[in-house]
């Protein structure tokens, strides 16, 4: 059923807000963690590990909430997720006792992913039916809203006070955002009115679906992304020894760039296929990259602003090498897998979880065992790279 006075144009706009608004709302306390780690009274590696408590609600989430969606619709899910984000985000920073933290940063992993995997839900629904590229799309708004809200984090850090920022932010995405659900409604996905098509708890382990080509193929090319997220900062000051504000430009750049190819391929496409864009984009993304900072790294110490500036260049080309390969291969796994929609993100966010996990870890190994995070970066550089032999699976 469609609303008539909802065309595709107005539908993708109000997603494209939701997805905006959910990046700016999940991201908004990450630049104030110094405070929330303050007020817990833990070292900084102890409120690192209590943070990754936060995946076990993700992965919760993953194996969960793609079947519940399936079975209420898009609506329910949404609605309850914002609910949970709201109630933990507003919590959260008030509490002081790290064994309540730990729990509400569970709910917060849980809360995260149902909104995550219903709204993809919906992206792959309109994209479905509009022939557009909207799942990409929708991917470069998250990554919009999470900058903004990083950048006016920053800005009100010594200025506004940790659970009044929080508070009055939660409030008002969940009340704007609940207002665009409501909006979008008549041309939700809806509940599964099919019994034979249901999903039963034990189909959640019993029916998992493996894409190994696609699941390799997006780790390789997505990771590039994590590692510049997780060292990009860090690489930047410890090697060129600059402001810490500069530092993070680097790492700016990557998503700029990134949102704007994100909002932009549509055009390309018109033109080349996905296929195509991709490999071009993986080989481009992944060898800039690697060759810009092994010549930035090797330079002399009194030529730190031409290593500053292959340093923009390269995390610059990488973000924009990046942009579509995430979307695309996840609309390849929901071409590809014969489950509907809302199982297959849960499914297919499950493998590229375990994948990118083990290599972060491999990152983390490299860096321990011979202090270089030049060296290091090479890995997902050349992943990048490799993710091109994967690129047949994005063939429409």
């Amino acid at each position: 059923m469609t609303n008539p006075a909802l065309t595709h144009k107005d539908e993708k706009k109000l997603l494209h807000a939701l997805f905006f608004l959910f990046g700016f709302l999940i991201m908004a306390w990450v630049p104030r963690f110094p405070e929330v780690k303050e007020g817990l009274n833990l070292s900084n590696g102890a409120f690192g590990s209590i943070l990754t408590t936060g995946s076990v609600g993700a992965f919760l989430g993953l194996l969960t909430v793609g079947h519940i969606v399936h079975k209420v619709g898009v609506f329910k899910v949404t609605l309850a997720g914002i609910a949970l984000l709201f109630a933990s985000f507003t919590i959260v920073v008030q509490i002081h006792t790290p064994i309540y933290f730990i729990f509400c940063n569970i709910v917060i992993g849980f809360a995260i992913t149902s909104l995550h995997v219903s709204l993809n839900t919906q992206g792959f629904h309109v994209q479905e039916r509009s022939g557009d590229i909207v799942v990409t799309s929708s991917a470069g708004y998250w990554s919009a809203g999470a900058l903004v809200t990083a950048g006016l984090s920053g800005l009100l850090v010594g200025r506004v006070g940790l659970a009044l920022h929080i508070g009055v932010l939660s409030f008002t995405c969940a009340v704007v955002m609940i207002t665009l659900l409501l909006r979008l409604n008549p041309v939700l996905v809806r509940a599964n009115t099919h019994p034979e098509t249901d999903y039963s708890i034990k189909d959640i382990f019993t029916g998992f679906h493996l894409d190994w080509p696609v699941s390799l193929g997006m780790a390789s090319a997505i990771y590039l992304e994590f590692a510049v997220g997780d060292w990009g900062t860090i690489f930047t000051k410890e090697r060129l020894d600059i402001d810490s504000g500069l530092s993070t430009l680097p790492y700016i750049l990557f998503t700029v760039f990134m949102i704007f190819g994100r909002l932009s391929v549509q055009k390309i496409l018109h033109k080349y296929s996905i296929e195509r864009v991709a490999r071009f984009s993986t080989i481009m993304a992944g060898a800039s990259f690697g060759i810009c900072i092994s010549i930035a790294t090797h330079l002399p110490s009194d030529a730190k602003w031409i290593s500053f500036a292959l340093f923009l260049i390269g995390f610059s080309i990488a973000g924009l090498g990046s942009a579509v390969m995430g979307p695309s291969y996840s609309s390849a796994a929901n071409r590809r897998s014969p489950h509907p929609s809302a199982v297959v993100v849960g499914q297919f966010g499950v493998m590229n979880n375990v994948l990118t996990t083990a290599l972060k870890w491999l990152i983390a190994g490299v860096i321990a065992a011979t202090g270089s995070i030049a060296l290091a970066l090479m890995i997902p550089a050349a992943l990048m790279v490799v993710s091109a032999f994967f690129t047949k699976t994005l063939r429409e």
